[in-house]
């Protein structure tokens, strides 16, 4: 009889345990609920509340090696507007692009570019045969959020962003222009890092990175990133560079003597530009030659110094200009995909092709030069992605998406004449 009264005692209280643990899953799941809504609601607000709209500084990559670009936006509750620092397929510098956008709660508190704009979707999409592109984000988790500054974070990549709300006097396009000016005026690829007067180290400059190259004792290369954003001023960087525990963060641009010039308090730094030596010996005049024996005899000119060379020549009458690169690990010359010249109004683009089969429509395709012989200076070029590749196609595309063949060239070779 007392076992009976202990478990009946045991099931009252677990009774008792069942109708108060109820209740309180209750008013967590309401309040939780509440929460998650307040904060849609507060984040929704705060963004519609910048009437200019807001700068995002938009990093790329894994750890936002790639380094940064700035997107101008602003929210009206459903739709965003958006321009940006660079072009792209259809949008100029500071032209403006409409899209939806969403607030809502997930895991946390998110923000996401749910339908297409080209301004953003383009970072986060594959560039061609085998490349995984910028590797951004179109989708983002709240950190912090006031009036001041929102904190971004990219839900695949995981790269923390910035966003500021603009001043009411800023105009969008001015701002993106400068900035614009400033990319273009300092895009060289080779520098040396300069504190308190002394060579710290060298650095290429690829996009809106800086590389720092290393050989340790046994061969082996490590290649640090170092990203940055460009300003009207000149650029910032993602993390700053610490020389002797000294932080370094914003430099602007002095274009008459192609040097970033640091701006922060007390610190003397600059990254100044320097043309490596290769670069002088490519110089001249060369014969083009191909695989079917024809040879064009054509000069090779300084583009931008230290960077980019240019061929210019004639098919039909129509004007194309090569670009090609100066390669300062390889001491040699590449050609990438790129724009060559205009064709009936269709622009006329050099991309990679197989022999008999496909070519690849690959905006980062690059063909990298290697030095078959040195007397005469004997250079040839292999597809990086797929040497099977052995044309240069020049292709002119039109609206509706189709491409046509204007002049195929295969097993290119340089071979220098002075």
């Amino acid at each position: 009889m007392r076992k009976i009264k202990i478990y009946g005692l045991l099931t009252c209280v677990c009774l008792m345990m069942q109708s108060c643990l109820f209740n309180e899953d209750d008013i967590f799941d309401e309040s939780s609920a509440q929460r998650a809504i307040a904060s849609v609601n507060e984040c929704q607000e705060i963004l519609k509340g910048a009437a200019n709209g807001w700068l995002l500084e938009y990093y790329t990559g894994e750890d936002g090696e790639y380094g940064g670009f700035n997107v101008l936006a602003r929210f009206d509750g459903n739709n965003v507007i958006m321009a940006a620092d660079f072009a792209t397929d259809n949008y100029e510098i500071g032209e403006e692009s409409t899209s939806l956008y969403k607030v809502e709660s997930y895991q946390g508190t998110e923000l996401s570019f749910d339908s297409y704009n080209e301004l953003i979707h383009e970072f986060c999409e594959p560039s061609g045969y085998n490349s995984p592109g910028y590797a951004g984000d179109y989708e983002f988790v709240f950190r912090s959020v006031s009036k001041e500054k929102i904190v971004l974070t990219g839900k695949k990549h995981g790269v923390t962003l910035i966003m500021t709300p603009l001043p009411a006097e800023t105009n969008w396009q001015e701002k993106l222009t400068n900035i614009a000016n400033v990319v273009s005026q300092a895009s060289y690829v080779t520098y040396k890092l300069i504190v308190n007067g002394q060579e710290i180290t060298k650095m290429g400059q690829e996009e809106h990175a800086f590389s720092v190259t290393k050989v340790d004792e046994t061969g082996e290369t490590t290649v640090s990133l170092y990203p940055f954003i460009y300003t009207e001023e000149g650029i910032k960087m993602y993390e700053p560079l610490v020389v002797n525990g000294v932080e370094i963060n914003n430099f602007k641009w002095d274009n008459e003597n192609l040097t970033y010039i640091c701006t922060d308090t007390g610190v003397d730094a600059k990254i100044e530009f320097y043309c490596p030596e290769g670069y002088l010996n490519y110089l001249g005049n060369y014969i083009l030659q191909l695989a079917n024996g024809q040879r064009i005899q054509l000069e090779l000119k300084q583009k931008m110094i230290g960077k980019s060379f240019a061929m210019n020549f004639a098919l039909s009458g129509t004007p194309i200009e090569f670009v090609y690169n100066y390669n300062m690990t390889t001491d040699c010359i590449d050609v990438p995909s790129q724009t060559v010249g205009v064709y009936q109004g269709y622009n006329v683009l050099l991309y990679p092709g197989i022999p008999g089969g496909n070519f690849y429509a690959d905006d980062s395709a690059v063909f990298q030069g290697r030095i078959a012989n040195t007397d005469p200076l004997t250079i040839k070029f292999t597809y990086v992605n797929n040497p099977i590749c052995t044309l240069m196609l020049l292709v002119y595309q039109k609206t509706d998406g189709w491409y046509g063949f204007s002049t195929i060239f295969q097993d290119v070779t340089l071979i220098k004449v002075d």
